[in-house]
């Protein structure tokens, strides 16, 4: 009865549900910032310049010419061997795993509708389901999967998809910076 008489007259009153409402809006706040992706995108490996890989088993670019009348899905990054992978942007890892030519992978699932996978990882630092910030390390650079021959230089695979169609990673990660080999002419930066 006594909490009635005191619980009841503070539900009337306006300043009480705007301050539940603040506070709900500063938990959120709190809760969800560290998850907004601050930039366009950053790149997965550390070097600078960024790089796509060029070497005697091939080109890393989009779409390069496979055997078997295939293209190439993502873009090869280059790496330090160990080096740290990063989130190119925040999102949900939807898959961790390995693949026979893929090596160890992840997968993770962005807002929007964007996805985005990262191949050929020496080790995985992150679990399914788990929640990464954008440019978080989910993984060290590795050679497993078909990059495990001598001659091809340690790297990333980089593949990005939205809505479940493949997508050119390159302006994401290569966002005004050099690529190694190729010109880039900065006003398709960006473009899908």
């Amino acid at each position: 009865m006594i909490a009635r008489r005191i619980v009841q007259p503070l539900l009337q009153r306006p300043g009480f549900w705007l301050g539940g409402l603040a506070g709900a809006a500063v938990m959120w706040a709190a809760l969800e910032l560290p998850y907004v992706n601050w930039r366009r995108a950053v790149p997965p490996v550390d070097e600078r310049p960024v790089s796509i890989r060029h070497d005697a088993r091939g080109s890393g670019t989009y779409q390069a010419p496979r055997s078997g009348n295939r293209r190439h899905r993502g873009v090869d990054l280059a790496g330090a061997l160990g080096g740290p992978i990063r989130a190119v942007r925040s999102g949900t890892v939807i898959q961790v795993g390995a693949h026979r030519g893929l090596g160890h992978l992840v997968e993770l699932e962005h807002v929007g509708g964007l996805t985005s996978l990262y191949a050929h990882l020496g080790t995985v630092q992150v679990r399914l389901g788990q929640r990464v910030r954008q440019g978080e390390i989910i993984g060290t650079v590795g050679k497993t999967g078909n990059a495990r021959h001598p001659a091809i230089a340690p790297h990333v695979h980089l593949e990005m998809a939205r809505r479940g169609q493949l997508i050119d990673p390159t302006p994401y990660v290569l966002d005004h910076a050099a690529v190694i080999g190729q010109e880039q002419d900065p006003d398709d930066v960006g473009r899908d």
